[in-house]
């Protein structure tokens, strides 16, 4: 729906704007420009990735349509959010972690907010929702064993 998001974008673009530079804080950390990925070792392997989502599952289940890739006077509204995923089964042994301990992956989520649209809301169709990503991989060690 890039055309009705574009025009309703047009419609409401100084709010939008307000909405927008709510999520999307430029510093020296943000992920948005990032496109390549740094070698990194871990306890558990995992993958990374930099992603712009079009449609996802917001905290209560609802598919949202997120607002990415869409230009209005100018400004491209793009939203970059970083995730990283377990290659292990979670719940298996910590590869890196010596046998003797008791270890599992475990895998970490985020809540990160997005400019999302709804084509039903003919007043004012857009929100800042809150999405869960898979942010990192991590090893618990438990107890030693005998």
């Amino acid at each position: 729906p890039a055309y009705d998001i574009k025009y309703a974008l047009d419609e409401h673009y100084q709010a939008v704007l307000a909405l927008y530079k709510d999520v999307a804080a430029n510093t020296e950390n943000s992920v948005d420009g990032l496109k390549t990925l740094e070698e990194e070792t871990y306890l558990c392997p995992s993958s990374t990735a930099y992603v712009q989502p079009f449609r996802a599952v917001n905290v209560e289940g609802k598919w949202r349509i997120i607002v990415n890739r869409v230009e209005s006077y100018g400004v491209k509204f793009t939203q970059t959010a970083r995730i990283e995923e377990c290659d292990v089964a979670v719940g298996s042994s910590c590869p890196l972690v010596p046998s003797c301990y008791s270890s599992q992956c475990v895998q970490k989520n985020i809540f990160h907010r997005f400019l999302v649209y709804d084509p039903y809301d003919y007043y004012f169709p857009f929100a800042i929702e809150n999405f869960k990503l898979p942010a990192s991989c991590g090893c618990v060690v438990g107890a030693f064993n005998l």
